[in-house]
């Protein structure tokens, strides 16, 4: 029996081709990126003082009750940010950023004219400073879709990581009291999970089909209560000590929302810790697909010219 070569129908070869027309706009008007970027944070509506009645921020001179106080954020500083999203259409998309504080302020209180353990006048600085906080933000983008300029907004949730810190406690003789004393007693301060709010406003330039730059403001709205402070070092004039001789108030303090408070003060409660910030950050996006709009492809009979330079 000869061999028959089949025919596909007109019907089929139209279907065909508004199936490949639909693939078509869909792959290209929507599209993946990686976004990375720097900036710097500033505190916003900081803190000024903890649980125990300190500043975070300032100094205080006990002799002439003079006191000058400034707000903190423990966020506060340069940071760095990686992230990837996806638009769903030309203008709304979802993306997920780790944002990673990569120098962080420290904050000293000095106060002087104060009495040490010992009973000889001094003066104790407080130093603060978060370790790398870590967190991630999901949120929903929103964005004008133009070319070569795009503006666009993000906003979404701040889910913290990590929100250590690390809190020295520096006591230091007065001179002419005898020989010059520096204790530094060393803590790591734990925070509970809280989730936070954070949002972008910026702009993109796009250098070309895959590269875009952008610059945006940032807020991030975010304070997470206390949970423990434990001491990890102790220095004596820049030498190190077992923490065995160490004594006086306790060297693992718990705090918690709903406790009573014991005569050793091993369990305290709790007060929010500031995290709050407004940044600036400059970045570079590359889009892993292209974002462009394809027009379906021209009907089967249709007069219309197929080159783009007729349009």
């Amino acid at each position: 029996m000869p061999f028959q070569r089949s025919k596909m129908k007109k019907p089929s070869i139209h279907l065909l081709i508004v199936l490949l027309s639909i693939i078509s706009v869909n792959s290209f008007g929507q599209g993946f990126y990686f976004r990375a970027g720097l900036g710097y944070a500033f505190a916003q509506a900081g803190q000024t003082i903890d649980g125990t009645g300190q500043p975070y921020n300032g100094t205080l001179n006990n002799a002439t009750q003079a006191t000058s106080i400034k707000s903190a954020s423990f966020s506060a500083g340069l940071q760095g940010q990686l992230g990837f999203g996806y638009m769903v259409s030309e203008h709304v998309g979802v993306q997920l950023d780790a944002n990673a504080g990569l120098s962080n302020k420290k904050y000293t209180l000095n106060v002087s004219n104060v009495t040490l353990g010992s009973g000889v006048p001094g003066s104790v600085s407080f130093v603060q400073h978060a370790n790398s906080p870590l967190m991630l933000m999901p949120s929903i983008v929103v964005q004008s879709g133009g070319a070569p300029w795009n503006i666009y907004t993000r906003f979404g949730v701040a889910i913290p990581l990590n929100t250590q810190i690390t809190y020295d406690e520096i006591q230091t003789n007065d001179p002419n009291t005898g020989a010059l004393t520096v204790d530094d007693f060393t803590f790591k301060i734990k925070n509970s999970f809280s989730l936070g709010f954070a949002g972008a406003a910026g702009v993109q330039y796009k250098v070309n089909d895959r590269v875009s730059i952008f610059g945006e403001l940032s807020l991030l709205s975010m304070s997470v209560y206390i949970k423990q402070k434990q001491m990890t070092k102790f220095t004596e004039n820049g030498q190190s000590y077992p923490l065995s001789m160490v004594g006086g108030s306790p060297q693992t303090v718990n705090y918690s929302k709903n406790t009573t408070v014991d005569s050793a003060g091993a369990n305290q409660a709790a007060y929010s810790q500031p995290f709050s910030n407004v940044g600036f950050n400059v970045g570079i996006t590359i889009t892993m697909g292209s974002r462009r709009h394809s027009e379906p492809a021209d009907r089967p009979g249709s007069s219309r010219p197929r080159s783009s330079k007729f349009r």
